[in-house]
């Protein structure tokens, strides 16, 4: 860490000092509003160093926080180990609060990325954030070190308090692989469910676009060489690419407005439909952009713009961000959102890419590209025991943000059966949805 950010830290927010295999830990807790910007470089270098994903990033971590992550019951709370000064580990924590008549009832302490619900007093339920996959930062020199400092953390009178969410950790993350087997050896009692399943392309078993198509199953073949027959000799659609800030701009409004419509149109709300998330999405794109790291283009038909897909590149890796398409356009039997795709990794070979994460989800026409896919695990370690009445509460609190979960759900689809089919025929719409959706 540099010396600058030092000056921040008081004796009383150490933690613990830990000597181990000739390594002195200092850690520390950062809860300053600025301490992401203060750690930023130090954070940056040592992801670069371990390899770490694209959400592990400063700049996803502090877009986060700017639009999802800022709330009255929220605050950072990132824990960072130092051997001798040097920065070797980072817990990017936030601390969520429920509080009854001003008593804490629960402390939470959550990866940043993961949530982020507007309601932090009561939607600690609904977990599910816009990041695919989140851990620990950790210099690979330290590994099996730092997971014994966290785990010996967990005792502390500091952190025993906290029921600690760890999100979205990957079968081959620190977390899973570091950090699992050791609570399990100590048999603390944790929570572990698997959570997402997350196709990949792996593209080092080919040289080019056509190898790499002839690797495909038969079915996919055909509908890959269905697709290049209609961006040739057929022409049914034509790419552009976002090259400038202002094509960049347009080409972003153009895949939210396609994204949204879609899924509108079949009754769900769609990601842009939380401002926060318009906001955060357009500021990672515009900083991809300035980095050299976005890929952005559309397909235009006869219609107009018919797809739209924005992927961004992170040490090696692209990440399939966000797609819109639509359903109604001339070339749609075409498939011009997989035929960008297809764009892509033809691209890919000539930077170096070796892996195209699909990210969450099991759509069928991800594993036309490939049989690959990684699970995503939610380990979850409660408090240390409270006495009787608090533990009573604490399972009341839980029970009501389950409801308020569905509740805010439900709402929503209501609010956009009202927008799609105006305020006295919204219910009659939401219950053909939800019939429709219950029989799917």
């Amino acid at each position: 860490m540099h010396n600058e950010s030092e000056i921040l830290f008081t004796k009383d927010e150490v933690l613990e000092q830990n000597t181990q295999k000739k390594a002195l830990f200092t850690t520390r807790i950062f809860r300053q509003p600025g301490a992401l910007n203060q750690l930023y470089w130090d954070w940056n270098e040592l992801a670069e160093k371990s390899g770490q994903l694209m959400y592990m990033s400063p700049d996803w971590a502090g877009s986060w926080w700017k639009h999802f992550g800022q709330n009255k019951k929220r605050s950072l709370f990132i824990i960072t180990a130092h051997d001798n000064g040097k920065l070797v580990a980072i817990f990017p924590f936030f601390k969520g609060v429920t509080t009854i008549a001003g008593k804490i009832i629960e402390q939470r302490l959550q990866l940043i990325g993961s949530g982020g619900n507007r309601n932090e007093q009561w939607g600690f339920s609904d977990n599910y954030g816009i990041s695919d996959f989140l851990d620990f930062i950790v210099d690979p020199d330290y590994s099996e070190q730092i997971a014994e400092l966290f785990t010996s953390l967990l005792s502390n009178s500091e952190l025993s308090g906290y029921r600690i969410i760890l999100n979205e950790a990957r079968e081959d993350s620190y977390i899973k692989k570091f950090i699992y087997p050791i609570l399990v050896k100590q048999k603390w009692p944790i929570d572990t469910e698997k959570t997402d399943i997350c196709p990949f392309i792996d593209l080092t078993q080919a040289d080019n676009l056509l190898t790499f198509v002839d690797q495909c199953k038969s079915n996919a073949r055909r509908r890959f060489r269905q697709i290049f027959r209609a961006e040739g000799p057929e022409k049914e659609y034509l790419f552009q690419e976002a090259r400038t800030v202002a094509e960049v701009e347009v080409m972003t409004d153009s895949l939210m407005e396609l994204h949204q419509k879609r899924w509108n149109d079949v009754g769900f709300p769609g990601a842009f439909h939380d401002k926060r998330f318009r906001n955060f999405f357009k500021e990672i794109v515009l900083s991809a952009h300035k980095k050299n790291q976005l890929w952005l283009k559309q397909a235009n038909d006869s219609k107009g713009v018919c797809a739209v897909r924005a992927l961004l590149l992170h040490n090696g890796r692209y990440y399939d961000f966000m797609s819109g398409y639509d359903d109604d356009s001339p070339s749609a039997k075409f498939r011009p959102g997989i035929a960008l795709l297809l764009n892509l990794i033809n691209e890919s070979f000539s930077k170096n890419v070796t892996t195209i994460e699909l990210l969450r989800g099991e759509e069928g026409y991800k594993y036309d590209f490939t049989q690959k896919e990684i699970t995503n695990w939610k380990i979850t370690i409660p408090a240390q025991p409270k006495n009787r009445s608090d533990i009573i509460l604490s399972m009341m609190i839980h029970f009501y943000s389950i409801l308020y979960k569905y509740y805010q759900r439900e709402v929503t689809l209501l609010k956009v059966q009202q927008n799609k089919e105006g305020f006295f025929k919204m219910i009659w719409g939401y219950l053909n949805f939800r019939i429709k959706s219950i029989r799917n």
